[in-house]
C-alpha cells in the first residue's frame, strides 16, 4: 500500500461521502438497490449508526473518505437476534483492490463486540466474487445461498450469506 489509511468512526459530516461511495456500488451492480440513494432518503439508516448501538467506520486517505464499513442490526424488531449484526462495506472505485477492504473489515469485526455483537452476517450478490474473497480472507464462512432471488432487468442472480461467530 503506497498511502496511509486512517480508520475512524463516521459522523454526520461523512454522510454524503458514504452515500456517494454507496451509489458507486449501485452503479457497478454490486448492490440490489437499483436507484441511487440520497442522504435525505437514507437518513434513518444513517442516524441508526449513532456510534452507540451501531456504527459506521470510514477509511480515509489524505483526509478523503475512500471506503466505509457498517455494523447494523439484523432484523432489529426480533429481540432474539439482538447479538447478531450485519456487516456492509463499500469502497471508492479508485481505491478498490488496494488492501483497504481487509483493513476496514478487520477493524469493524474487532470493534463488533463493543456494540454487543457476537455474530456477524454479510449478504452479497453471488456474482460479487471480489466481495466473497474479501469475506473469506477476513475469516467469514459461506453459510447459505439463496438462488435466483435478484432480478436486474432480466439478469437473474442469487445471494450468498456469509457469517462469522465472534463469541460463544
Amino acid at each position: 500500500m503506497d498511502f496511509n489509511v486512517t480508520i475512524r468512526l463516521a459522523g454526520q459530516a461523512d454522510w454524503q461521502a458514504i452515500i456517494d461511495i454507496y451509489n458507486q456500488g449501485i452503479e457497478d451492480g454490486c448492490n440490489a438497490f437499483q436507484q441511487l440513494l440520497t442522504v435525505e432518503g437514507h437518513r434513518h439508516w444513517l442516524e441508526l449508526h449513532n456510534r452507540v448501538e451501531y456504527a459506521i467506520f470510514v477509511a480515509e486517505v489524505d483526509g478523503t473518505v475512500v471506503g466505509w464499513c457498517s455494523l447494523s442490526p439484523y432484523r432489529i424488531e426480533r429481540l432474539a437476534f439482538r447479538r447478531t449484526g450485519e456487516i456492509v462495506y463499500y469502497f471508492d472505485r479508485v481505491f478498490r483492490g488496494k488492501g483497504i477492504g481487509s483493513l476496514l473489515v478487520t477493524h469493524a469485526v474487532g470493534k463488533a463486540p463493543l456494540y454487543g455483537l457476537g455474530t456477524l452476517l454479510a449478504f452479497l450478490l453471488d456474482t460479487n466474487t471480489v466481495s466473497a474473497h474479501l469475506l473469506e480472507k477476513t475469516g467469514f464462512e459461506r453459510w447459505g445461498h439463496f438462488q435466483r432471488v435478484a432480478d436486474f432487468d432480466g439478469r437473474i442472480c442469487g445471494q450468498f450469506v456469509y457469517g462469522k461467530i465472534l463469541a460463544q
